[in-house]
């Protein structure tokens, strides 16, 4: 898969709201999506791109 320019505005709401739970009411979508899509990203760049945490 690779990403578009959608989910780089996902992980910027993401980022920006400081958890998926939050990013993803931002961005419209259910969080099992948005969670799945900020993997993707990740795989698709090879990096991590967040650290995943119960606090957010």
């Amino acid at each position: 898969m690779r990403f578009d320019l959608s989910d780089l505005r996902l992980f910027v709401c993401v980022v920006d709201a400081g958890s998926i739970a939050a990013g993803d009411r931002q961005a419209n979508l259910a969080l099992a999506s948005a969670s799945e899509r900020i993997s993707n990203i990740g795989s698709d760049a090879g990096v991590v791109l967040l650290e995943r945490s119960r606090r957010g």
